[in-house]
């Protein structure tokens, strides 16, 4: 058996051998077995090693390239070799210390006489994809690989080793974990391999998602009690549908965030700004009424725009981790540590940002004119939060606007400017608009940040469609809203007008003029938690995972 000879073996064959008493050095984790050896020790766990059998300087995530910033393995193949050269030196200095050492460290010629083995490659192929490169610009850095590698080969026969048994990398594209997280079309997927391998087809169809909590920002569409908490609750009716008294929703029941919150057996969002009876281990509610985007410079909105809401949400992570610290009933109350990066990121806002520059007189072109603005800030909170870790966004575009009951009858449109549905085509147009830039944002996120799995829900298409066939649905009066008038009732002491509702808002569209009812929130609920308007066009239990645009 020819220890001494260069041996390089290159494929999945075995040694012609039937015993291989050379010591095994291996730059991947080995069988050793084959040779009455024992299971190799990693060369970096101090506990327990034995290294009379050969070392281990493998480690998971490694690559042949050295590492780059975005914090890949730092062990990569260079770093390997150098550990081995310092295992060289060291085992056999640690070896004169005592007969102990001796019975834990290998022998000099054990070096030359070793098999060396390699597996390494996969994660450099995989990384470039990970990182959006396209097939042709992996395939161009190859020859890089291949020099580097065989610059350590050549390396270790300088030190005395003389047999190697290097593995090629595998099949990359039929790891689930690839499949799952990578775009790709139905015509790049090898049917063979499904055929063969039947398991691939869950890889293909992967698992529903264990969302463990919800953050949710947005405005009166999606508050479940925020600003009602600091600037005093709504009255009745709302509430009177589900929750048969008001909760701090402007409602007579629950919004859209509430089923998504039941879709994942999640308790309904507590108000971040609400500290009286709040459990936050299902997630936080940021979301408050009147919310923009942008800061608001007039009166009458809400004073925690996205960038506060984004603000909240940092100091709820850590915060919240400093009280589970303080004992068994806060951890009862607050989200895990983990549950951050697990869960599942929701966004509904925008629509006050439109409406705002029309109640100041603004023109529809001027209107316009700053949706782009509005477009980079939200895509700014967007990244802040993937950076703090978050990976699954679920985002709304904006409804049809020129719908709503208030709208229509607080600004001025002419007969022209009214649809067959009756609602007002400026208003709407320019809410189109918007998702239109809403939805191009969202695809350039998806390759600004290549972990993160967003959604984008076309919300305004399904409201317009049930405005469009309100009748055919069950629903009367589209454009009118069920809470109107007023009655009086005490609070405080003192007599306060508040609006009384329809005799059934069950078949009613708009709420107060400016909110759906629950049944028309259901309603949209029905037909968004499917996917089948979304995009790309997943389901909600499926929004942790990433596909291609």
């Amino acid at each position: 058996m020819a220890c001494r000879l260069l041996r390089l073996v290159v494929s999945s064959a075995l040694l012609a051998v039937t015993s291989f008493p050379c010591l095994v050095l291996a730059l991947t984790p080995t069988q050793s077995g084959s040779f009455g050896l024992p299971y190799l020790s990693a060369y970096l766990d101090s506990v327990g090693s034995n290294f009379t059998g050969g070392a281990n300087f493998a480690t998971a995530g490694s690559a042949i390239n050295p590492p780059n910033p975005s914090g890949d393995n730092l062990f990569c193949l260079n770093a390997q070799f150098y550990e081995f050269i310092d295992f060289y030196q060291r085992s056999q200095e640690a070896r004169i210390k005592g007969v102990v050492w001796q019975e834990l460290m290998p022998k000099e010629d054990d070096f030359s006489r070793a098999l060396n083995t390699f597996d390494i490659g996969q994660n450099d192929l995989t990384i470039g994809y990970f990182l959006n490169k396209s097939t042709d610009h992996v395939k161009a850095y190859v020859p890089d690989l291949m020099n580097q590698f065989t610059t350590v080969i050549k390396n270790i026969y300088w030190q005395g080793g003389r047999s190697f048994w290097i593995h090629n990398t595998g099949p990359v594209g039929c790891l689930p974990n690839l499949l799952d997280q990578l775009p790709i079309t139905a015509a790049e997927v090898d049917r063979a391999v499904i055929t063969s391998f039947p398991s691939l087809v869950l890889a293909l169809t992967p698992t529903q998602c264990d969302f463990p909590a919800i953050f949710n920002f947005g405005d009166s569409n999606s508050d479940t009690g925020g600003l009602p908490a600091a600037y005093g609750q709504v009255l009745p009716p709302n509430g009177e549908t589900y929750f048969h008294a008001p909760a701090g929703r402007h409602c007579d029941g629950r919004l859209l965030i509430d089923f998504i919150a039941g879709n994942f057996g999640l308790p309904y969002l507590s108000p971040y700004l609400d500290s009286v009876g709040t459990n936050f281990t299902g997630g936080a509610n940021f979301a408050s009424s009147g919310s923009t985007i942008r800061t608001p410079n007039t009166i009458g909105y809400s004073p925690f725009p996205l960038n506060v809401q984004f603000n909240e949400l940092n100091d709820f992570h850590q915060r919240s981790q400093v009280t589970r610290r303080k004992g068994v009933v806060w951890q009862e109350l607050m989200p895990k540590q983990d549950d951050f990066s697990r869960a599942l990121y929701t966004f509904d806002i925008g629509q006050n940002d439109l409406t705002a520059g029309y109640f100041l007189n603004m023109s529809t072109d001027q209107v316009r004119a700053y949706v782009p603005d509005l477009i980079n800030q939200f895509s700014t909170i967007i990244k802040n939060i993937y950076w703090q870790g978050g990976r699954s966004f679920w985002i709304h575009n904006t409804g049809p606007v020129g719908c709503l009951p208030y709208i229509l009858d607080l600004l001025l449109i002419t007969a022209a400017q009214v649809d067959k549905v009756g609602c007002a085509s400026p208003f709407n147009e320019v809410a189109q608009y918007f998702n239109q830039r809403l939805k191009e944002a969202v695809a350039q996120l998806r390759k600004d940040l290549p972990l993160a799995a967003i959604t984008y829900v076309d919300v305004y298409s399904v409201k317009y469609s049930l405005y469009r066939q309100a009748s055919k649905q069950g629903f009367e009066l589209p454009l009118v809203a069920c809470c109107y008038g007023s009655i009086n009732i005490t609070r405080y002491g003192k007599q306060i007008p508040v609006s009384k509702s329809c005799k059934d808002p069950s078949v009613r569209i708009n709420w107060d003029g400016v909110h759906y009812t629950e049944a028309a929130n259901k309603w949209v609920y029905d037909r968004i938690v499917d996917g089948s308007y979304s995009d790309p066009p997943i389901p909600l239990k499926m929004a942790c995972h990433r596909y291609a645009n």
